[in-house]
């Protein structure tokens, strides 16, 4: 994630209001209209033959609330705006830094798939609150607002790999200067706004997730043994992230922005600045770190988002390191070869950010993700979610790797994904052109072939809005979440040929808070929808899903975030998926308006625990006398009882 502060902003078309969370209203003073509100991001999806359905946002960027927001001219090019849509549209109030979300309907027949085309939006609004429309004593502001939104590519279809190659760098010795971070707060942005397709009933999961507490010894609390819940006792961002993975007696574990490993289980742990590791040159760090253990090449591969110290940290491509175990224990985690992913590497012009990174390991390669044009998408680069892989063998040998990557406007849908987990000998992904008829846009690249394909999986419908849920001391923890990553497929993991996707969503009449959707396809039979289930509880809200597949009994693993609703604060939950149970393993105190963007899950490869164990990474917040300071957690959790196939 880029985390250079940047507003999500954003409008929709059916009267369809997220106008987050009621503040206090306050005179505004508007200083320049053009950037009280900004328009953005825009999303959109084609119903045939020529019915095309754009969904964007508009943000108050400023520090005070916009009162009485009309819409009255929507256009888009040389397309016609189809009813029923009513002008003007009464947006009422959006709070400081919060958006209104509105969708419209256009006559598709003379545009053209693939092409880029200007979205306009006129209306007024006032700086002052009145609550009579009559009352004209409140100056009103004009604005012209625009977005480029490009008409999508058919529902199925596929494309070709481009590849290149990259020379490795070593280094050792942890010897470069440290360097602070250097951006104003942790952000990241959208640049895809899902539109609300047609109502689509379903049937919600009946049984709500509840809650126990994990122990901080080792216990079996409810069928599931703990072997670990430890505090790293690093005090990092509050802005956490972890990731972390477990290898040949070592846990290595990242979180923003620094790293620490342990080569005792846990009991202690060392310490890493990923600053002095790596030199500062065209790939720098930024912020998000991913980490990955690969049992078939005894490597770790540490992912780090770069920034570019030339361009003021600006993100700048990705940097992939990998070590053994044995290296790290006798370097004491300084000796790493790496590659430098810069955008030149896939044909992206200087300047392109690459932002929210993933990985995952398939049989023979590593799997890469990111979004490819924030914050930067200067002329020629190509906007939308890039996944990447590079052959196992080639990065244990430690030389030249080549990549083969996917053209990122492909994945448009897919902005802010994560890839799919224990996902063997195919990489899947997945987007979201709508909330139901067009819910799921999943992309495969099979090993063995360089054609990547995608095809479009309908669910019953589910809520963009209301993602917001208040801890007891005020703070809405969800309140980033809803800008980014919003509710883009951020856990997904395979077992067999079942897979595996699940989202933040937010509340409807089913559900009072926040709560996680989970579909599962079937791989063998044309990706046929099996199921679509609910992470829920109508007294808290669940959000961040991780998902991992049991590699002993075939079970989804869960890592995740619940709390709200101002009873509880925000803490990281583990469990399995039809258990509905989770167990909490942080003890936050203090509430947050910024949690971080994912928590994780791995399978444990320790050979003597067969496979029936998880590692998971998440935090919580403490308030201490200096501050609110970060609990990053290691957690070793399974089933004793496992067998094979369950």
């Amino acid at each position: 994630m880029s985390k250079r502060y940047r507003p999500f902003i954003a409008l929709s078309f059916v009267l369809v209001l997220s106008l987050c969370l009621g503040l206090p209203k306050v005179k505004a003073v508007p200083d320049d209209d053009s950037f009280i509100l900004s328009l953005g991001p825009s999303g959109d999806y084609l119903e045939p033959p020529n019915h095309l359905v754009v969904a964007t946002r508009l943000y108050n960027n400023s520090k005070s609330p916009v009162y009485r927001v009309d819409v009255d001219s929507i256009r888009l090019e040389s397309a016609t705006l189809l009813p029923p849509i009513a002008l003007p549209m009464r947006l009422g109030e959006i709070r400081p830094q919060h958006f209104a979300t509105i969708q419209a309907d256009f006559n598709s027949a003379q545009l053209v798939r693939g092409t880029e085309y200007r979205l306009i939006v006129h209306g007024i609004y006032r700086a002052e609150d009145s609550d009579d429309r009559d009352d004209n004593r409140a100056e009103r502001h004009e604005f012209t607002l625009s977005d480029r939104i490009t008409l999508p590519l058919p529902a199925s279809g596929s494309s070709q790999v481009k590849s290149s190659k990259v020379e490795p760098h070593t280094v050792t010795g942890g010897h470069y200067p440290h360097r602070a971070p250097n951006f104003a707060e942790e952000e990241n942005g959208s640049r895809w706004t899902v539109p609300t397709g047609p109502f689509v009933a379903g049937t919600p999961t009946p049984t709500e997730t509840k809650l126990d507490k994990a122990p901080r010894t080792p216990g079996d609390p409810g069928g599931v043994t703990f072997n670990a819940n430890d505090g790293l006792g690093i005090n990092g961002n509050t802005i956490a992230e972890p990731s972390g993975a477990v290898g040949g007696g070592v846990i290595f574990v990242t979180a923003n922005f620094y790293a620490a490993y342990s080569t005792d289980g846990g009991s202690s742990w060392t310490n890493l600045d990923p600053t002095t590791i790596f030199p500062n040159d065209n790939v720098g760090l930024c912020c998000d770190q991913v980490v990955q253990y690969v049992p078939s090449i005894d490597r770790f591969i540490w992912l780090l988002q770069g920034t570019d110290a030339s361009a003021v940290n600006e993100p700048n491509g990705q940097r992939i390191a990998a070590a053994s175990p044995a290296q790290i224990i006798s370097s004491h985690g300084t000796a790493w070869t790496y590659w430098d992913l810069t955008p030149g590497v896939f044909g992206e012009p200087v300047g392109t950010g690459f932002d929210y990174p993933d990985l995952s390991v398939g049989n023979n390669y590593l799997y890469m993700s990111w979004d490819v044009g924030w914050p930067g998408c200067p002329k020629g680069c190509s906007n939308g979610h890039e996944v990447a892989r590079s052959p196992l063998s080639q990065i244990k040998a430690g030389g030249t790797i080549g990549i083969d990557y996917t053209t990122p406007s492909d994945s448009s849908s897919a902005w802010g994904a994560h890839l799919m987990q224990d996902t063997g000998d195919e990489i899947f992904w997945a987007g979201q052109p709508n909330t139901s008829s067009q819910g799921l846009q999943v992309f495969s690249l099979a090993e063995g072939s360089n054609t990547y394909f995608w095809r479009t999986i309908g669910v019953s419908s589910w809520s963009t809005t209301g993602i917001s849920s208040v801890t007891p001391d005020g703070q809405d923890f969800l309140s980033k979440l809803s800008g980014f990553p919003g509710t883009a497929v951020i856990g997904a993991t395979r077992s067999g040929n079942q897979l595996w996707f699940a989202w933040s969503a937010g509340t409807d009449k089913n559900f009072q808070q926040p709560h996680v959707e989970m579909a599962e396809l079937d791989r063998g039979n044309n990706f046929n929808k099996l199921q679509q289930v609910q992470i829920w509880n109508n007294s808290y809200a669940f959000a961040y899903p991780a998902l991992a597949t049991n590699a002993c009994s075939g079970e989804v693993g869960l890592s995740l975030q619940y709390g709200g609703n101002k009873q509880f604060y925000e803490n990281h939950v583990v469990g399995f998926w039809g258990d509905f149970l989770v167990f909490i393993t942080t003890d936050s105190s203090v509430g947050t308006t910024r949690f971080g963007d994912y928590v994780s899950i791995r399978q444990d490869s320790t050979a003597s625990l067969q496979g029936a164990y998880f590692d998971a990474f998440g935090f919580g917040l403490d308030k201490t006398t200096t501050g609110t300071q970060t609990d990053t957690r290691y957690v070793v959790f399974g089933r004793d009882n496992c067998k094979r196939g369950r």
